[in-house]
């Protein structure tokens, strides 16, 4: 993000109050003075480059945010956003690489913040051309997760549970959309929204599932996999794309569908 020195106040005020902190209890977390939050929101202080890091990990803010909170300020930005190709990024790169190898024969791909597909094992491309044999998606939806998998040219003719998991889906972007002070991602995020007509996704009667997580049914022809994920992030980086990574990583939720992708091995 590009901003102009003096937007910090305005800036500071919706980040604090998306994450629904009064200016008292922002101030305990960073420990000053009611006052001084108020201050700083409203222009009448300025904040030292200390105080604007010291405000970011108060309010858990990821990375990218951070730096955008310190330009806001006046600040020089302090956290790179190397590419996932850089060397700096070798031992990250290295660790995916192990992620995704462990995983097998199980699928699992690596996005971004913006569920863009980076990188999938063996298992993942298995999947995907088992799931889409008749189907014919463009490139621009198979590189995005959530495109693939809710774009009515994607995976969406083969989900039967669709409302459940669009419900989901759609939940977890109103919640990172409120949260995100960047406007062309937020454009971004409701593009998505838009393109996979989730708003008209009527909501799911609630039943009690038969696991505790939410399961993915798919079903082509006379064949059914019944599957559920988990989305695994990097601990403590201090790199934005590194930060930034999410590893999806599918399970099979019964073993007829344990079998079933092994048996999609070669």
């Amino acid at each position: 993000m590009h901003m102009d020195a003096g937007t910090f106040g305005p800036m500071l005020r919706r980040l604090r109050t998306a994450r629904g902190l009064t200016q008292e209890r922002l101030a305990g977390d960073a420990e000053v003075s009611p006052r001084h939050v108020s201050f700083l929101e409203t222009g009448r202080s300025s904040p030292s480059r200390e105080m604007v890091l010291v405000l970011g990990s108060a309010l858990d803010l990821p990375l990218r945010d951070r730096n955008a909170l310190l330009v806001a300020a006046g600040f020089a930005a302090v956290y790179s956003a190397a590419s996932l190709g850089a060397p700096e990024l070798g031992p990250v790169q290295r660790a995916l690489d192990h992620l995704l190898a462990a995983q097998e024969p199980f699928p699992a791909v690596v996005v971004d913040r913006d569920w863009n597909v980076l990188q999938m094992n063996a298992g993942a491309q298995r999947l995907l051309a088992w799931a889409l044999e008749g189907l014919s998606p463009p490139p621009e939806v198979l590189g995005n997760g959530l495109r693939a998998t809710l774009h009515p040219a994607g995976l969406r003719s083969r989900i039967v549970n669709y409302a459940e998991v669009a419900g989901v889906l759609v939940d977890r972007l109103q919640r990172e959309m409120v949260l995100e002070p960047d406007e062309q991602r937020r454009a971004r995020m409701l593009a998505l929204v838009a393109e996979a007509e989730l708003a008209k996704v009527p909501a799911p009667l609630v039943t009690a599932p038969p696991i505790p997580v939410l399961a993915v049914h798919l079903k082509k022809g006379d064949e059914e996999l019944r599957l559920f994920t988990t989305l695994t992030t990097l601990g403590t980086p201090i790199d934005i794309t590194a930060e930034e990574l999410r590893i999806e990583s599918w399970f099979p939720a019964d073993e007829a569908t344990d079998r079933a992708l092994r048996a999609l091995c070669p």
